[in-house]
């Protein structure tokens, strides 16, 4: 049940947050939704930041969300790497090679992550704030997992609840180097102090959500709110369909994510079927890798292939309404199983079939059940090349399949905001009235 935001009926909640609006980018989509629409649920965020500096993409549509929706947003100051580029400035995205180094410097140096310079200007700024009074509990969302240290010792000091959101594991995170074992126990350390001092953590899938059991077995289970898309992101009267058969992917590539399988089965099936030419096209929105471009000129898809620029999400959602299928990869590589990327979930948003290029795993269990998805294996070229074949086959007699719109409503970004709002009005129950044992 709803409960109206009004005077002293609201509670408030601290909400930490390295990943804001305007930054763009899947990582702010989460906690810029919840902090939207928990005031629908009797919640009152105040929303503590970092001042930005350079940054990859940046979603002025998403900051004016924000702002409309009346939220106090404070922002401090840092010295995390991001400002040696300056003030709100948007920087171009290395190639997989050299982030990969970067990358690996980065987890050598700093620890938990090179956000620990915002640590010290988020703390100061977080007590002011919360010395006004007032404040009901605190929530923390990471990556990065400095955010789960400032959300700590904020609400260890003010003696408030605390929640840990997750949008990724920590320890655990497939996308995470440790150089030596060393690196390893410090993490761990800090992850067991944060979560021991949470009251309740909140992870997006169950997969992570038993590796944080398993690493802390005191730890109550930890919620599974899980990503999703936001109904309003989808303007969808003035998005008239593609009128070829056109395949979208927007965001960006790294790691183990890349366009080149896709590329190849792209190539693969025209060769196969040369008259369909004429009526498919595939489009990028992003960050494209620049020898992928040099893929799509070999493979001779230059006609076929349009590569767009970097365009905020709702601009992003209109292309994806419009267009045929939506497709996306997660790699093969260790950890694959846990990923649930956002992306999944906007597509769903957007009621389009998808083109799923996925190991097993946490990605594969969600398609299968969302009714309206070719799944293959993401190194299986041929695969690739029949799933292409299928569901152009599909557009050209109109009977692309639909959706379970039982299944997709789950991840309503409104539905989700009421989830944590129940974590919130639990946690701050128990710490009104603790057990004798607490």
């Amino acid at each position: 049940m709803n409960r109206p935001l009004s005077g002293q009926d609201a509670r408030k909640i601290l909400v930490v947050a390295y990943y804001f609006p305007p930054m763009g980018l899947s990582g702010v989509q989460r906690i810029a939704k919840f902090v939207k629409y928990l005031p629908r649920y009797g919640w009152s965020p105040t929303v503590l930041t970092v001042r930005p500096g350079g940054y990859y993409a940046f979603d002025r549509d998403l900051d004016a969300e924000v702002a409309d929706a009346g939220i106090e947003v404070h922002r401090s100051g840092s010295l995390d790497p991001n400002r040696v580029f300056g003030d709100a400035r948007r920087v171009a995205m290395p190639d997989e090679g050299r982030r990969s180094v970067l990358a690996q410097i980065s987890q050598a140096l700093f620890i938990p992550d090179n956000k620990i310079g915002w640590y010290p200007f988020a703390v100061h700024l977080g007590r002011q704030l919360l010395e006004r009074g007032g404040f009901d509990a605190v929530l923390a969302s990471a990556p990065p997992y400095t955010a789960s240290l400032v959300g700590s010792r904020l609400a260890s000091e003010a003696r408030l609840p605390l929640v840990l959101d997750f949008r990724d594991d920590w320890v655990g995170n497939p996308r995470h180097g440790y150089p030596t074992r060393v690196h390893r126990a410090l993490h761990l350390r800090l992850e067991e102090r944060a979560v021991s001092a949470a009251s309740r953590v909140v992870t997006i899938n169950e997969t992570i959500a038993a590796a944080l059991a398993r690493r802390h077995p005191g730890l109550t289970r930890p919620e599974i709110i899980p990503q999703g898309f936001d109904p309003a992101d989808y303007p969808l009267e003035d998005a008239p369909p593609d009128r070829k058969f056109s395949l979208i992917y927007t965001g960006v590539f790294y790691d183990a994510q890349r366009p080149d399988n896709f590329l190849d089965g792209l190539a693969t099936f025209l060769a196969g079927r040369p008259k369909a030419r004429e009526h498919v096209t595939a489009r990028f929105f992003g960050h494209f890798p620049n020898d992928a471009r040099e893929r799509i000129a070999r493979l001779g898809l230059d006609r076929i292939v349009e590569v767009g620029p970097y365009v905020t999400h709702r601009d992003a959602m209109r292309e994806v309404a419009r267009s045929s299928v939506a497709w996306l990869v997660v790699g093969r590589r260790p950890g694959a199983e846990q990923i649930s990327t956002g992306k999944l979930y906007a597509y769903m948003g957007a009621r389009r079939p998808v083109l799923a290029l996925v190991p097993d795993g946490e990605a594969r269990r969600e398609l299968e059940a969302y009714g309206a998805a070719v799944i293959v294996n993401p190194d299986d070229v041929p695969a690739i090349a029949r799933g292409i074949g299928s569901l152009y086959d599909a557009w050209s007699e109109k009977r692309l399949a639909e959706p379970d719109a039982a299944f997709v409503a789950r991840f309503d970004r409104r539905r989700l905001a009421g989830q944590l709002a129940r974590v919130l009005d639990s946690v701050t129950a128990e710490s009104a009235h603790p057990t004798a044992n607490s």
